[in-house]
């Protein structure tokens, strides 16, 4: 399998680059672990598939503000793969993916929305190619968007109208030996050999987009600046402070030598301000 790697993590052999800095501003505090599952799932793919099998690796692709994770292409198929990795409870509806509130309650649209992102990566690259395959009268091989779930913790409910392929970690070696394999062919070798050196040349001069955070937690939700955790955090601390000024207070109360003492001192400063 041949691979083309476009991430300004990784050389040219895929290896990932020292920039570490740069990576975890980009990626998040989990940049290193997010790669090396790539690699994992770019090593079960070289094991399975021969060389007649593409592999582009964080390409921009044209209209599209995002990096597209990855794509394989095939004479059997193109699949185009978005990686998710936050947990919680999410539901999809359609292209589009839900996330549930337990502030609110209720189901909300999922930002980023990996699923919307993938079919539109998709529609953007059959946009791309197909005007100038059209005229060499090559077919466009199936496009295929498929989602993977990374985080263990990731609880995803499936609508009955399914649009897209859902793999874990775990599902990805029989997909790669078995699954990417079934199609019959659509195009030839020198149609797929076209299909790629046009991908190549239309996402030339398209601008790198910036990496988006890829992260295993969901980062909380700020109020006036201070996330609810914080608050909570605040709030017990002067709730502290208040007890300890209470229990001052009575000692004080109950000691007659401190009540003389302190009136004391107040009258005395009373005097020097006069």
């Amino acid at each position: 399998m041949h691979i083309i790697h476009y991430s300004p993590f990784r050389d040219s052999d895929g290896a990932i680059t020292k920039d570490s800095k740069a990576a975890r501003q980009a990626l998040g505090p989990d940049w290193r672990q997010v790669l090396q599952h790539e690699d994992t799932l770019i090593k079960s793919l070289a094991e399975n598939l021969g060389d007649e099998y593409v592999l582009i690796c964080n390409l921009t692709l044209p209209q599209i503000p995002h990096e597209t994770d990855m794509i394989l292409f095939s004479r059997r198929g193109i699949w185009v793969f978005g990686f998710f990795y936050l947990e919680g409870l999410y539901k999809t509806d359609g292209a589009r993916l839900f996330a549930y509130s337990t502030q609110q309650q209720r189901y909300k649209r999922c930002r980023p929305d990996v699923i919307a992102e993938t079919h539109q990566a998709a529609a953007a690259l059959s946009q791309a190619l197909e005007p100038s395959l059209n005229k060499q009268n090559i077919r466009l091989p199936w496009l295929i968007p498929v989602i993977i779930l990374f985080n263990p913790k990731t609880n995803l409910q499936l609508a009955d109208m399914v649009t897209t392929t859902i793999l874990r970690p775990a599902d990805f070696y029989e997909f790669s030996a078995r699954t990417v394999r079934k199609f019959n062919d659509i195009v030839s070798e020198e149609e797929l050999e076209t299909i790629i050196t046009l991908v190549k040349t239309t996402t030339r001069l398209v601008e790198p987009a910036p990496p988006q955070k890829k992260t295993f937690t969901r980062p909380e939700t700020q109020h006036f600046g201070l996330t609810t955790s914080q608050w909570i955090l605040l709030i017990s601390m002067m709730l502290t402070f208040c007890l300890i000024l209470g229990a001052i207070g009575v000692r004080i109360y109950q000691t007659p030598t401190l009540q003389t003492m302190l009136l004391t001192l107040w009258n005395q400063t009373l005097d020097l301000l006069r």
